[in-house]
């Protein structure tokens, strides 16, 4: 009797992880980029009026130079992006706000742990930026589109 409920446990838990990996497949877009510009953006600025002096104190404790610039280059070059691909400046300022939401972050709850919390959400952040990259581009490509980056050296006189 046990063996068997046992394996009705496990078959849940698989059925509820298909399940979540089924939805974050459909919604992967709306999900991260939710991630980047509404919630991250939200919580810091809340988290900045209620403990200022907190997190100017962590901000120098832990200076972006030191522990996320190199990081953030690092986690880039480890997914592929380098300074020639059009996504290069989107997945570096991610990386960027995930430094921001870090800091923030440990100065809300007085963590501890800061340097390691902050590599996590720089690879999370800078997962979701190609994330929407990879959006827009598919999106292009269905229907029949080109993509152009108004920004990029490339498209100078164009239009």
């Amino acid at each position: 009797m046990e063996v068997q409920e046992i394996s009705e446990e496990q078959e849940h838990q698989k059925r509820t992880k298909q399940r979540k990996r089924e939805y974050y497949e459909k919604n992967k877009y709306i999900l991260c980029n939710k991630t980047i510009n509404v919630y991250c953006i939200a919580k810091i600025e809340k988290v900045r009026s209620t403990y200022k002096d907190r997190v100017d104190e962590y901000i120098n404790l832990y200076p972006f130079e030191e522990y996320a610039d190199r990081y953030i280059k690092k986690q880039l070059f480890i997914c592929k992006v380098y300074k020639a691909h059009s996504h290069y400046d989107d997945c570096y300022d991610a990386g960027m706000m995930a430094y921001l939401y870090s800091i923030h972050r440990c100065a809300e709850m007085t963590y501890s742990h800061v340097e390691p919390y902050i590599k996590k959400l720089i690879r999370i952040y800078i997962i979701c930026a190609i994330v929407i990259h990879n959006d827009s581009k598919n999106l292009c490509k269905s229907n029949n589109f080109s993509e152009v980056r108004l920004d990029s050296e490339t498209s100078f006189d164009k239009f």
